[in-house]
């Protein structure tokens, strides 16, 4: 008995040093490889403190097995037990991986003090395409590109986190993305097929999805194992978050309200009226519920994103989560910047000019900037 004892607790030390890196999808395959650098990336941010001095600018972790099936490239080295000792001068360089974080090559021209740069440089050496993780080590800035810096990206910002799964905990994270990229356009101007007629994409609660399960992904570590889309016999629910140390599962179920009805060509054929919202909402509480059961969850998360005209609360919904125990959040989503949307009360015309960039709510503000061209 007390040989089995000892075995748990070794397997649950094991697993609670590794809660993150368990990939939602093959080793091979981008998305994989997108987890396993977002969790490379927030273990280091957990473990800065422990270097006197941080090398500046942006990062980047590439994959291309091709790149680094072969003999060490000119121009690179390659990095020997990369995953095993992170390394403080991360900063300025491009690191081009295989889909395991096993084998390193670490391009020897350095000084990317912009992610700007990288995307430059990533486009000469042919890489555009490639899955990438772009990172900031002094401010904790991060930008996920599954399809390449060609494509669009996945910004977060890591935060403090305190370690233990709460509600207040998960509300910070929430609100962190909330606030930092989400509120206005500025940085994730994909979120809207056509932003001037309040048209959402297509699958806007995928995206949503994704921003959150990366953010959760990237300050989490060693704290919780994050599921997207866990199977249960209830359905698939949208995340799950599971601690070891209290075992504690929270489950989150995400909806997009709307003024108008999707359109293959993004075009706003008919309204999505209040009630429409009103049911979809109330469907994603039936889905908590089953969800809830299914997982044994301590607390059940419903969180709708409204990008309709007007952000009318919908009380039927909130009153019914009250009454089953659901912890209802709703957070409006604008369609302009903060500084188009000051001007328009005020009655100024439109400005194109970019607002000034905000900095991280965790860190001093920075000079580093993120790709204009692509988020």
């Amino acid at each position: 008995m007390h040989t089995d004892t000892a075995k748990l607790d070794l397997m649950t030390q094991v697993a609670a040093a590794n809660l993150n890196a368990i990939p939602a999808a093959k080793s091979t395959e981008p998305r994989a490889f997108i987890e396993a650098a977002v969790n490379w990336f927030g273990h280091w941010w957990t473990m800065r403190s422990q270097w006197d001095t941080i090398a500046p600018g942006y990062c980047a972790m590439v994959f291309n097995p091709d790149f680094t099936g072969g003999g060490v490239p000119s121009g690179f080295s390659e990095k020997q037990a990369f995953r095993d000792a992170p390394d403080p001068n991360l900063g300025g360089h491009i690191h081009v991986s295989d889909s395991t974080l096993t084998r390193i090559f670490r391009e020897d021209q350095g000084g990317h003090t912009e992610a700007d740069s990288i995307c430059r440089r990533l486009k000469t050496l042919s890489l555009s395409k490639a899955p990438c993780v772009i990172f900031a080590p002094q401010t904790g800035i991060m930008l996920a590109a599954e399809q390449g810096v060609a494509g669009p990206m996945t910004p977060c910002h890591l935060m403090t986190f305190d370690g233990v799964l709460t509600v207040p905990s998960l509300d910070s994270l929430m609100t962190g993305l909330y606030e930092t990229e989400l509120k206005y356009p500025e940085t994730i101007p994909h979120l809207w097929r056509d932003k001037e007629n309040f048209v959402p994409i297509f699958q806007a609660e995928k995206l949503f999805q994704g921003l959150l399960y990366i953010h959760l992904k990237g300050n989490t570590q060693g704290t919780c194992i994050v599921i997207r889309e866990d199977q249960t016999n209830a359905g698939r629910t949208d995340l799950t978050l599971t601690s070891l140390n209290p075992l504690t599962t929270f489950v989150v179920e995400m909806k997009v309200l709307k003024s108008f009805f999707y359109h293959p060509q993004g075009k706003p054929v008919k309204p999505f009226p209040r009630k429409a919202n009103e049911n979809w909402a109330n469907e994603g509480i039936d889905q908590l519920r089953g969800y809830r059961t299914a997982k044994q969850a301590k607390e059940a998360f419903l969180l709708l994103y409204d990008m309709r005209k007007k952000h009318a609360p919908l009380q039927k919904a909130s009153e019914r989560c009250k009454s089953e125990s659901v912890l209802f959040r709703k957070y409006d989503i604008f369609n302009a910047t903060a500084r188009e949307l000051r001007d328009a009360k005020k009655g100024r015309p439109k400005t194109r000019s970019a607002p000034a960039a905000r900095p991280a709510a965790h860190s001093p503000a920075s000079s580093a900037s993120t790709p204009s061209g692509n988020i």
